[in-house]
């Protein structure tokens, strides 16, 4: 066995046979030093204690405190999970709740060309729905006389604002007295092939003699229970 003086750390070789009993007694040939090397089990155990002692695992029942932070963490991190699957469950059964209605609101052109009767629906919530993709512009009222009679003139503009081509319906013209009455109306075939989205087209109608008491002009896309023969009210 080799033995370190302590004092100077010179080696010595020393016998086994001198380790079995309770030590021995080593004298430094170096420095002249005199120690009792024990016996080999005590020198491991020695060694042992001068490299300091094994690492004890951090668990739970030897260190509570980290256990009950592993602890606190786990279950917040459970907590934030089963919150975040709750979110995402209202969020859909939101979607799906509120889907048709945000759908009426925003596609009302395509909702009410689906299901014309919704048109009902828009005019109660105060929304006026195009459903032709066509906008009607620029409207002009002249008032002339022809041959010694009244005669009013009336003159504007058609835009395709959609993304397709559309075809044109008959436009519908009504007087209406200083209280808003309608005293008079009538249709007109614009006889103009279809635009392009983007296009526009003129368009000019007359009406001689007009009653007295027009007072005010609507100009829209007639209905189609509203196409018929010019007639009062």
């Amino acid at each position: 066995m080799i033995a370190r003086c302590p004092i100077c750390s010179s080696r010595h070789d020393i016998p086994a046979p001198r380790l079995d009993g309770g030590g021995t007694l080593v004298d430094c040939a170096s420095c002249g030093h005199t120690w009792v090397e024990p016996p080999a089990d005590v020198t491991e155990l020695l060694t042992q204690d001068e490299t300091g002692p094994e690492p004890v695992p951090e668990t739970g029942a030897i260190h509570p405190l980290i256990g009950a932070a592993r602890g606190a963490q786990n279950e917040f991190r459970l907590r934030r999970r089963a919150r975040r699957v709750r979110l995402a469950a209202w969020a859909g059964l939101a979607l799906l709740t509120f889907a048709p209605a945000i759908g009426v609101l925003a596609f009302p052109e395509q909702v009410v060309a689906a299901a014309p009767g919704s048109i009902g629906l828009y005019g109660w919530m105060g929304r006026e729905v195009n459903i032709y993709g066509l906008e009607i512009r620029r409207v002009d009222l002249q008032h002339l006389i022809v041959d010694g009679r009244k005669v009013i003139a009336i003159k504007g503009e058609l835009t395709n604002i959609s993304s397709m081509e559309r075809s044109i319906p008959m436009l519908r013209f009504g007087l209406r007295s200083k209280d808003n009455a309608e005293v008079y109306h009538w249709t007109l075939d614009t006889e103009v092939r279809p635009l392009r989205p983007g296009e526009s087209t003129n368009f000019v109608t007359r009406l001689a003699s007009p009653p007295d008491a027009a007072q005010n002009l609507e100009v829209r896309f007639a209905r189609a229970n509203e196409i018929g023969p010019d007639h009062g009210p």
